[in-house]
């Protein structure tokens, strides 16, 4: 299996799970990441869930942030992102994401209220979480991970960062959330890991500022005050 990292490498260490077994790649690259967010409360419901639906990711990140990989990168074809199955890595994210559907004394804290968000209201990973993300998805875009996805941001148009659909979401190489192309998720763990990434925010800051810009967004963000941070 095409490991994400051993656990002697800083800041990402990896569960090997179970592997979802679907087919084989065709053939081709691998050029795109697709972040999605579960609507379970951990990572044995999770794997419950995608099992029962004949469904699979790569990786998931669970409800204390731990990082785990249940498909080999380069040649599992796991059935996660429809059209997108093919050139893809899939990552969940463990979160109720609504808030109906948050445990009693579970680690998610925060809600988040917008019209990007499936019925309005929206649960935020926890920071541990977000930060597993980032870091994931920073190893992802770059040569060790083996693959050939570029750090390119899909939903970003000039300035403005998508939470939801975006128009033409055809096959193109990069980082996706689901809700570019389908359901409604992804969209916030993209936004912290770009201000992670991009921006060069702190981890608290990342998510204070991530909280700030995606409360009561419609269908995009500004992130025209962070181009200076970017370039410099």
């Amino acid at each position: 299996m095409m490991k994400v990292a051993g656990t002697d490498r800083p800041g990402m260490p990896v569960s090997q799970g179970e592997s979802f077994r679907n087919r084989k790649r065709p053939g081709g690259l691998v050029t795109e990441v697709i972040v999605h967010e579960t609507v379970t409360r951990s990572h044995a419901d999770t794997l419950a869930v995608l099992r029962q639906r004949r469904l699979g990711v790569h990786l998931i990140v669970d409800e204390h942030g731990a990082l785990h990989q249940h498909g080999d990168l380069q040649d599992d074809l796991l059935w996660h992102a429809g059209a997108h199955n093919g050139p893809s890595v899939g990552v969940e994210i463990v979160n109720p994401y609504e808030p109906r559907f948050l445990p009693r004394n579970g680690p998610w804290e925060r809600i988040l209220t917008g019209p990007w968000a499936a019925g309005g209201r929206y649960v935020v990973p926890t920071l541990a979480q977000l930060e597993t993300t980032a870091a994931l998805l920073a190893w992802l875009t770059t040569p060790d991970s083996g693959l050939s996805i570029p750090r390119a941001w899909v939903g970003l148009e000039s300035s403005r960062l998508a939470m939801n659909r975006i128009e033409r979401p055809t096959l193109r190489p990069g980082l996706w959330a689901h809700t570019y192309f389908a359901h409604a998720d992804g969209a916030f763990p993209v936004l912290f890991a770009w201000l992670r990434l991009e921006a060069g925010l702190g981890a608290h800051e990342a998510f204070s500022t991530a909280c700030a810009l995606a409360e009561g967004a419609r269908r995009t963000v500004d992130l025209s005050s962070f181009a200076r941070k970017e370039s410099s």
